[in-house]
């Protein structure tokens, strides 16, 4: 069971590293789209708060942060110093797009050692992840605005994918599109 826990996430991971312009159009789909060169249209301006680098999008809707169990994007900036921020609307050019996998680790409390092994329990909390991708911007009128990112739901190893364009159409609503 280890050996296939471990098989799994060196491919998750090594499929991570690797620069892929594409992304699953719909889930269960064998078709991919091509988006390193495609446009994102900023439809309406969005607010960094002060000392932030980054603006959530979920829902087709501004969050302030985001439900883990559903799809979500954030528009990323390359600066935190500054008092509030406005990324204005604009077509960017996605210049390129990353796999990305976040790894969060669950902290468990506190245990007494004996207690701990003679339970026979693996220690460090447990660990699920989120992948997405990383939609790196390009435009000649906002060059600090460094990045969109678009991740799947949080799961573990085993159930981890990216979110499809789809997915992403949906997070993004009617504040941005991908064309």
């Amino acid at each position: 069971m280890k050996m296939r826990l471990m098989i799994l996430l060196a491919v998750v991971f090594l499929g991570a590293c690797q620069n892929s312009s594409t992304v699953r159009e719909t889930t269960g789909s064998n078709r991919f789209v091509l988006l390193e060169g495609a446009n994102l249209v900023l439809k309406q301006n969005l607010s960094v708060g002060a000392e932030r680098a980054r603006v959530f999008l979920q829902n087709g809707e501004v969050r302030g942060g985001f439900d883990s169990y559903q799809p979500h994007c954030a528009f990323e900036i390359s600066s935190i110093n500054h008092d509030g921020v406005a990324i204005e609307a604009d077509t960017f050019v996605i210049s390129r797009v990353q796999g990305s996998i976040q790894q969060v680790v669950s902290v468990e409390p506190v245990k007494v050692a004996a207690l701990w092994l003679a339970s026979g329990l693996g220690g460090g909390g447990s660990a699920s992840y989120y992948s997405g991708y990383h939609f790196w911007l390009s435009s000649p009128n906002q060059p600090g605005v460094r990045r969109m990112t678009c991740y799947g739901v949080y799961a573990q190893p085993y159930e981890l994918y990216p979110p499809t364009l789809e997915e992403i159409r949906q997070v993004l609503g009617s504040i941005a599109e991908i064309r």
